[in-house]
């Protein structure tokens, strides 16, 4: 009988095919850890969790810290280094609003990792922020703005959605005040498909939210952003 992510692949236009045995890896997971998948993050709290637990809930019940979203076999790892798994070792991988958060060389480097430790027909599915759906807003506001008198228009509202690229997009915090935490790359459709491919990925394409390959894709993914899901060959 097949699953409901393949049937709704089906009419997708997926090419369904079954994941090869083996872990699968929720990067940047953040506090959602679905059971089943190995959750990776690279944050401090995520470490404290991870290297020492017993030190975590005292500081909690100090009231130095609030209670952390993480569990107990949370994986602490820095994305920016060599993923800790040997090559054609791993099943799918997932990352839920990460990619954005990596200079564009970064992330490249990141995908380029993916594949090495993902095993022949093994899949990757990134969700990130859509570019475009944020300029569309921004010009809908603008022809909307413009279309009223001069003297009724409001231009506060585009003050505030163009702050809002320079606060959280258009952004390289010196040091540590970022902690890793404002977008360095904005990504459309093209941009997200290319670096797939660039990185030796097959059938490449957007798609719809909680349709994928990965059969479970629903235990993790949250946002109904840009995915763009790839197999490797």
């Amino acid at each position: 009988m097949s699953t409901v992510a393949e049937r709704l692949g089906d009419r997708a236009g997926l090419a369904v095919r079954a994941l090869p045995s083996g872990p699968r890896v929720n990067l940047g997971c953040g506090p959602v850890m679905p059971k089943g998948w190995v959750n990776v993050d690279g944050s401090r709290r995520s470490w404290l969790v991870a290297h020492a637990t017993g030190l975590d809930r005292l500081l909690v019940r100090l009231g130095l810290l609030r209670a952390s979203a993480f569990r107990p076999g949370i994986v602490h790892h820095d994305l920016r280094r060599r993923l800790p798994w040997a090559d054609d070792s791993i099943a799918a991988i997932y990352a839920g609003e990460v990619w954005e958060h990596f200079e564009y060389e970064d992330a490249l480097r990141l995908t380029q990792e993916c594949r090495r430790v993902l095993k022949k027909g093994g899949v990757l599915r990134l969700c990130v922020p859509d570019g475009v759906e944020f300029w569309e807003n921004y010009l809908a506001i603008f022809f909307e703005e413009q279309a009223r008198e001069p003297h009724v228009r409001d231009a506060s509202r585009l003050r505030r959605h163009v702050q809002m690229y320079f606060d959280d997009i258009c952004t390289r915090p010196p040091g540590l005040k970022s902690f890793g935490h404002f977008h360095k790359w904005q990504y459309d459709e093209i941009q997200l498909v290319d670096l797939f491919e660039r990185c030796g990925f097959q059938d490449v394409a957007r798609k719809p939210f909680g349709v994928s390959r990965i059969p479970d894709i629903g235990a993790l993914e949250r946002s109904d952003f840009l995915i763009v899901e790839g197999v490797k060959p």
